[in-house]
């Protein structure tokens, strides 16, 4: 069996726990599971599966996922395909993100996914310096916790070269954490960029518009921020943007 589709069911942590048992599903590679009231009991279970090497989807997201979950899944040495985890909507905290953020063994991984959690500036930071995700395309972090410290560790990675989608709107980050990312000259592939809801002014603001790296950016938002004239116009003044559609 390659595909294990159940999302949207009631399957709850005794089902995870006898799905995470399973040793004989040696070539799975997508288990969709989200929306299923799992908890920690169930997604440990399956973090601590060591048979499915050839897994590269795990969708969790819309769960009961507290850190004790999250911590077994980013302790998982197994799943050395795994191109896409889906976290969102859970319970994570610093905790869980730190231990995802730790680990060296997804060295294929090209999407993540961890917004709407309860993720702030520790758990940011682990993932900010992971530098064994050099594949990675996507980084989903908006409506977390998320200030200057953690915006700053991810402003300052140089590993992720083929990042194309970063969001981190919905957050409490400000002029530093802008300025760590507005400065960012490593990630040339970058096409959406979601800053909105933060405490972003015109300091930060005339950093990222000042961004001569970001040549196939398409869409750039920082809607409620506290962006002045100086930050607007730096933005306006941008001549690297040809891409662009949307701001």
């Amino acid at each position: 069996m390659k595909e294990l589709l159940l999302n949207s069911n009631r399957i709850g942590d005794e089902g995870a726990v006898s799905i995470g048992s399973n040793t004989t599903w040696t070539n799975l590679e997508l288990l969709y599971l989200h929306q299923n009231e799992i908890g920690d009991k169930g997604a440990a279970a399956i973090g601590a599966n060591t048979t499915w090497s050839k897994l590269k989807i795990l969708e969790l997201g819309g769960n009961k996922i507290g850190d004790k979950g999250a911590i077994s899944i980013g302790n998982n040495i197994a799943w050395k395909n795994l191109v896409r985890l889906t976290l969102h909507s859970n319970r994570i905290g610093d905790e869980g993100a730190v231990s995802i953020g730790s680990n060296t063994t997804w060295t294929n991984l090209e999407e993540l996914y961890l917004h709407e959690n309860e993720i702030g500036d520790k758990g940011a930071v682990a993932i900010g310096t992971n530098i064994t995700w050099s594949k990675l395309k996507k980084l989903i972090l908006h409506s977390n916790r998320i200030g200057d410290e953690g915006a700053l560790s991810i402003g300052s990675n140089t590993t992720w070269k083929n990042l194309e989608l970063l969001y981190l709107h919905q957050n409490e980050i400000g002029d530093p954490g802008a300025t760590a990312i507005g400065s960012n000259i490593v990630w040339v592939n970058l096409k959406e960029l979601t800053l909105g809801r933060n405490n972003i002014s015109d300091k930060g603001a005339i950093v990222i518009g000042s961004n001569e790296a970001w040549k196939n950016l398409e869409i750039l938002h920082l809607p409620e921020n506290q962006i002045g004239s100086q930050g607007a116009v730096a933005i306006a003044n941008n001549i690297t943007w040809h891409k662009l559609k949307s701001l």
